[in-house]
């Protein structure tokens, strides 16, 4: 149920009638009048038609979408508690794999609710970002190099900042900064079809096997080659995901991306402003999977009453873009490199918008 507030002394505004038979209209009310019956701020909580009109009212409220303030903080703060509370919702979970294909013939309403806190920490401090190279990348020496400069810029700029709009109960907001800390190849250890359990098994054994350290600030990214595929969805439901399994004792966060040249469903232009294919659209993936984990480590921290994510909500959607020197979209320059990344959601007190700087 989303969030609403009684107690005001003004009515906020007045609920009406859509055609779809809903209700639409602020979320702050105390008196209203709807269909004739008068409901005061005493009677709400007793009489059973009070509550079952309140109930259908506060069902059809929607969060209006609104350039961020800088007064909030990105945060959206409650009178009548904590402004850090975790929500109380029948929210749906987010399963990690909200990077939707982009032409989803049913795609959710990615704008309609606010980003919510719900529980446990956001990352904080520096995190090291590790890269798994399976499957065959021996004649991909150009993509590799254009995700390495991204893993190697990226850390506390002005586009990944977004992430610091995002606190835990604490108070210490997700960080944005991020050192890229090398690599290894795993030629096709679990074959070229892979389910969820086998790419934890492949971070699990480069971590085992001491490959790559078994870093408690790391996240571990695999990047699959064009000949394999997840089976749980991938280029069907989902381009990239990002999860946590125990290894070594200790929670580890993964990514796993799929190569865009396996489908135009995953790919956000033919050829990148890099002059690949693979290397630019993983680069777009990759980010997107990167902000959701510093947010949702765990899958339960930030996200919107659909289980959206920060990047989620600004799936395949550019913001302002210029022509890189091949001609390609690019909309961000990091490093030496420019790039086409997805928009980050950047909350507000109305809900938030889509936005590639903060």
């Amino acid at each position: 149920m989303p969030s609403a507030e009684i107690g005001a002394t003004n009515v906020a505004g007045a609920l009406t009638s859509n055609k779809h038979g809903t209700l639409a209209g602020p979320c702050r009310v105390t008196n209203y009048t709807l269909r004739g019956v008068y409901m005061s701020r005493s009677s709400l909580y007793r009489r059973s038609i009070g509550l079952a009109l309140l109930v259908v009212g506060f069902a059809g409220c929607r969060d209006a979408v609104s350039a961020p303030t800088v007064a909030t903080h990105g945060l959206a703060p409650r009178p009548d508690a904590p402004p850090l509370a975790a929500a109380v919702t029948r929210d749906i979970q987010p399963t990690g794999k909200g990077m939707d294909v982009q032409d989803d013939p049913n795609p959710p309403p990615r704008t309609r609710y606010r980003m919510e806190y719900h529980r446990e920490n956001v990352l904080r401090g520096s995190q090291d970002v590790y890269f798994i190279w399976y499957g065959g990348w021996a004649n991909a020496v150009a993509d590799q190099a254009v995700l390495t400069d991204l893993a190697s810029s990226i850390g506390n700029t002005p586009y990944l900042n977004i992430v610091r709009l995002y606190p835990d109960s604490s108070g210490t907001p997700a960080t944005s900064s991020v050192i890229y800390g090398g690599s290894v190849t795993d030629y096709y250890s679990h074959g070229g079809v892979l389910s969820d359990a086998d790419i934890g098994d492949i971070v699990a054994r480069q971590l085992t096997s001491y490959a790559l350290p078994p870093d408690p600030d790391g996240i571990f990214v695999v990047f699959a080659s064009p000949d394999v595929i997840a089976s749980s969805g991938q280029d069907v439901s989902y381009c990239a995901l990002h999860g946590m399994s125990i290894i070594m004792g200790q929670r580890t966060r993964y990514i796993y991306v799929g190569a865009p040249s396996r489908s135009t469903r995953c790919s956000p232009q033919a050829i990148g402003p890099n002059g690949t294919i693979d290397g630019d659209g993983m680069a777009y993936l990759f980010t997107a999977e990167l902000a959701n984990t510093l947010t949702d480590p765990l899958l339960v921290t930030w996200y919107d009453r659909l289980g959206l994510e920060v990047a989620d909500k600004c799936a395949w959607t550019f913001g302002t873009t210029y022509r890189a020197s091949n001609g390609a979209a690019a909309n961000v320059h990091l490093g030496v490199r420019d790039y086409l990344l997805p928009q980050l959601w950047v909350p507000s007190k109305n809900g938030g918008a889509c936005a590639l700087h903060w």
